[in-house]
């Protein structure tokens, strides 16, 4: 039975290491990924910060892009498909999991032991997501 993965991108090492992953559990039992970008308008101390959402939304597809491009040219044959949505991370991939059969994302836990803990976005999935969802760390 083919697969739907979602894998969650931010233009960080972890989140392409995230793609590379399902792009090759894609290989191996068939399916598609969802390469996922969720951008919002940042918020400091209560007020919108005055960059342009153009400008905001410019640079999340060219994040997007360069992060897939790069998994493409290794996995040719995998089919994915970028998708940049405006909202809120958390909100906008527990949205998407009840369609998917997994969620992968990568870790970039804080603290004082990174690499040992897991990210916020992360762990909210893992309790939230109606789906199995996989930290790649």
């Amino acid at each position: 039975m083919a697969q739907t993965v979602v894998a969650g991108i931010d233009g960080s090492e972890e989140s392409k290491r995230a793609l590379h992953w399902a792009a090759e559990y894609v290989t191996k039992v068939g399916g598609l990924v969802h390469a996922i970008t969720v951008w919002h308008q940042p918020v400091q101390f209560g007020y919108r910060l005055p960059t342009p959402d153009t400008e905001l939304e410019q640079r999340a597809r060219k994040l997007l892009d360069e992060t897939t491009e790069s998994v493409k040219a290794e996995f040719p044959k995998v089919d994915i498909r970028p998708r940049l949505i405006r909202g809120h991370v958390i909100d906008e991939l527990v949205g998407l999991s009840p369609q998917a059969d997994m969620m992968v994302v990568g870790n970039k836990g804080h603290g004082a032991f990174t690499g040992m803990m897991v990210g916020s976005v992360a762990l909210k999935l893992v309790h939230h997501a109606r789906c199995p969802v996989l930290v790649v760390r």
